[in-house]
């Protein structure tokens, strides 16, 4: 017996040597770095997913959120590749833990107590046939597009069937802590200007948007675009805001309010303000109890909105130094955004296009045609009208009727859920969903499309729990 533990000690130590001596010599490739580290990664991940499960989003929103940041700094040692094994880290256990949770629930035979939303189904469906369109170009970039489209809609399935109320209130808190601190970072871009290591990155890719002048950066935080980097800091602004109105103990949530707030304004995104706007006011009325509080408190939130609008044309953009470019930028996109000299008119042109694609091609061009799988290896171009609502009818034609529906159902379900309970998670996940209209799917976000459907999944289990509830309580 001991000669035998001896000769396994002996093996494995050999095995963890052989596994070091290859590591090492891999490492001496610069090209090999990220391999090695994705791997040490997904180990390490693929570990915790077997003992923490659906709780793994805890660790994938902090990586994914921070994702942007670790690729750019690794170029000083690792160089720069538009296909990078970190990318599927967050897909591959993705992917792993859906297809491990429903093998589980179809043992049990468990699937039946509670169907997600039929729509949504057939929505998921369609998603996954035109993975293979031949409209995007190859195969590859089907599976390509699958990481921005296919992979947060696994995440509602995983929210309707696991995720609970505590789980998404974790999650909420994680974000607005991480959302706080990359806010700060963002604004930190703003007036000192990007690393070394991030001047690289830009370089190397070409990222000429992301200067606004010579001097003034578009800020991007953590994240591998500026877009994702104001959704995401819209997201914490939502959470803290709503804590701060409707949560006791409320004052420490208003620095989280001011940071995000200023963070976004200096990112110089007129689309989010505007969105945040509508659902800031969505909050205030669908919250209260009457009829008359939802006048009242609708009345005063316009009047307030309008105060601040009418007030924008006063800001002398000088005071903000080397951000007076950025903040000139967002002013007049505000004051005036259908003027010839803003975007206004042409977000609204490509998305009225982009709806008409119905009409020409009711098949759709395919998943990729609307992601940056398009440019990367589809061999077409990127068909986006940065609106995820004419995105899907340009990806998948009809289908993207049904997206629509699942956007307005869901909706619906939300305010339902609020009228009837109020809790303060749903107000949360109704500013997020109001103030991100548009975004919910986008071809270039890693961290916050996941968040949003891991919300909507639960919004829609929370609805379907509730209509169960109130069936057996008119059945008695």
């Amino acid at each position: 017996m001991t000669t035998f533990l001896y000769r396994r000690r002996l093996m494995e130590l050999g095995i963890v040597f052989l596994a070091l001596l290859v590591i090492g010599r891999l490492s001496i490739s610069p090209g090999n770095v990220r391999v090695l580290i994705f791997a040490s990664l997904f180990i390490f991940t693929l570990a915790m997913l077997a003992i923490v499960r659906e709780r793994i989003i805890f660790f994938l929103v902090v990586y994914l959120a921070c994702m942007g940041l670790i690729r750019r700094a690794l170029i000083p040692i690792a160089s720069w590749s538009s296909f990078d094994p970190l990318l599927i880290l967050g897909p591959s256990i993705t992917i792993i833990l859906a297809l491990s949770l429903f093998w589980e629930l179809k043992s049990q035979q468990s699937l039946g107590e509670e169907k997600p939303d039929k729509l949504m189904v057939t929505l998921f469906i369609f998603g996954c046939v035109q993975m293979f369109n031949p409209y995007s170009g190859s195969p590859i970039s089907g599976f390509v597009a699958a990481i921005y489209i296919i992979v947060p809609w696994l995440w509602y399935f995983i929210a309707f069937y696991k995720i609970t109320q505590k789980d998404i209130g974790r999650v909420l808190n994680i974000v607005e802590v991480i959302g706080t601190m990359i806010a700060l970072y963002g604004i930190y871009q703003t007036f000192f200007g990007i690393l070394p290591f991030e001047q690289m990155w830009v370089d190397l890719t070409g990222y000429a948007a992301l200067y606004l002048a010579p001097e003034t950066v578009r800020a991007i935080g953590t994240f591998p675009s500026a877009q994702e980097f104001v959704y995401f800091t819209m997201i914490t602004f939502m959470i803290g805001f709503t804590k701060l109105v409707f949560k006791k103990k409320c004052l420490i949530h208003l620095p989280v309010v001011l940071i995000t707030l200023l963070s976004i304004f200096f990112a110089s995104s007129r689309t989010v303000i505007f969105f945040m706007a509508i659902a800031l006011l969505m909050i205030l009325i669908v919250s209260k109890k009457t009829l008359l509080q939802k006048i009242v408190a609708g009345s005063i939130s316009i009047m307030v909105l309008f105060s601040i609008w009418s007030l924008l044309p006063r800001l002398n953009p000088s005071w903000f130094g080397v951000a007076e470019p950025a903040v000139q930028h967002m002013i007049e996109g505000l004051v005036d955004p259908l003027s010839e000299e803003q975007t206004g008119l042409g977000h609204i042109e490509r998305i009225v296009e982009g709806m008409k694609t119905i009409a020409t091609n009711p098949i759709g061009h395919g998943i990729a045609s609307v992601t940056k799988a398009a440019d990367k290896s589809g061999g077409t171009d990127a068909m986006s009208t940065e609106m995820d609502l004419s995105n899907m009818i340009v990806a998948l034609g009809i289908g993207g009727v049904i997206y629509i529906l699942v956007v307005i159902m869901t909706m619906y379900k939300l305010i339902k859920l609020i009228s009837m309970q109020r809790k303060i998670e749903y107000i949360m996940v109704l500013g997020i969903l109001a103030g991100g209209i548009g975004n919910w799917v986008n071809g270039g976000f890693y961290t916050t499309s996941i968040i949003t459907w891991l919300l909507v999944g639960w919004i829609h289990k929370q609805y379907s729990s509730y209509r169960g509830e109130v069936y057996a309580f008119s059945s008695h």
